[in-house]
């Protein structure tokens, strides 16, 4: 018996994929929080019943939009 791998004939043809969308998050960055900053966002992010990552993406992508 093996250890794992893909079955022959498993999955998509190499080569046959398109990339990512145009419009897909792919772009990853690194930002500084105060320990009171975190803490916030912690408590909302709990109260909206929501991933960290994703309140903080919402909070700068809001942000963006409306700054010039």
């Amino acid at each position: 018996m093996g250890w794992g791998g893909a079955r022959p004939g498993a999955g998509r043809p190499k080569g046959s994929g398109t990339g990512p969308s145009p419009d897909a998050r792919k772009n990853r960055v690194a930002i500084m929080l105060t320990d009171a900053e975190l803490k916030k966002l912690n408590r909302v992010a709990s109260r909206k019943k929501k991933p960290v990552a994703t309140l903080a993406y919402e909070l700068m992508s809001k942000g963006l939009k409306t700054s010039r």
